[in-house]
């Protein structure tokens, strides 16, 4: 019997590991369609999304960001379990933390990685066709040349682009180090939420913890820029904390 709902990604995705973990922890049932980038367009627009991924196809509607499947997923929960804390303070603290990441630790580390790695046409198309089909793959082999100035047009990648996306990732980190240097165990309250699987989830490339939903291949670790930023980032405490929710609280992909 197929899959109820279907997950429709680019594999790779940290906004799409965000959706692909809130899901896990849930007890339904899901397929994933993963897809190359620029390729998701024709999945995602054909169900009802829009030009971004991921997107959640249900039987009733269609979800189409990763805030959007996290709160469904969540709602499928037992109240102990739930991401988004009942008491208000909290909660608002928890949603506050989750739509900064979204909007800052997000885009910034996608653009400032795709900076790197797509004048690197071996590294790119390792990482670019380790998702999809294999029409999607083949002609994103041939293609490459055309997807690339095409990527970085969309994305607005560019070297002060990648500047500010750096400097604000490095933000991100330095407040999350000083918001970690009380000996808390998770950024609200005294359990796992929604800021924690946000952060992680977004964060975890710089990381690579073996729990991630999908293999992503670790070729832009040959790119001494990004070499020299994961070391550093796994020695920091914010780093430790992305390896602790992922070998804690990270449950197996069932998707």
């Amino acid at each position: 019997m197929s899959a109820v709902l279907r997950l429709i990604t680019i594999g790779f995705s940290h906004f799409c590991e965000k959706a692909r973990w809130a899901l896990d922890r849930t007890a339904l049932e899901y397929s994933e369609d993963d897809h190359v980038p620029l390729f998701h367009w024709r999945a995602s627009f054909g169900a009802g999304g829009t030009c971004t991924v991921p997107v959640l196809v249900t039987p009733g509607r269609v979800l189409k960001d990763s805030n959007e499947i996290l709160r469904f997923a969540d709602e499928q929960l037992a109240p102990e379990r739930r991401l988004f804390p009942e008491e208000p303070g909290m909660r608002a603290e928890a949603e506050a933390l989750v739509a900064d990441f979204d909007r800052g630790i997000g885009p910034s580390l996608r653009r400032w990685l795709y900076f790197h790695i797509l004048p690197e046409r071996a590294v790119a198309l390792e990482l670019l066709t380790c998702t999809g089909t294999r029409w999607e793959r083949a002609l994103t082999r041939g293609m490459f040349p055309v997807m690339r100035a095409m990527m970085r047009r969309g994305m607005k990648v560019d070297a002060a682009g990648a500047e500010r996306s750096r400097q604000r990732v490095e933000a991100t980190l330095d407040a999350l180090d000083a918001r970690l240097a009380d000996g808390r165990r998770f950024l609200v309250g005294d359990r796992f939420t929604a800021a924690d699987l946000t952060f992680a989830a977004l964060a975890g490339l710089l990381v690579g913890p073996p729990e991630q939903g999908f293999p992503v291949p670790d070729g832009g670790l040959q790119i001494p820029a990004i070499a020299a930023v994961s070391a550093a980032v796994r020695e920091r405490p914010v780093g430790r904390f992305i390896t602790r929710m992922y070998a804690e609280e990270r449950p197996p992909t069932r998707g």
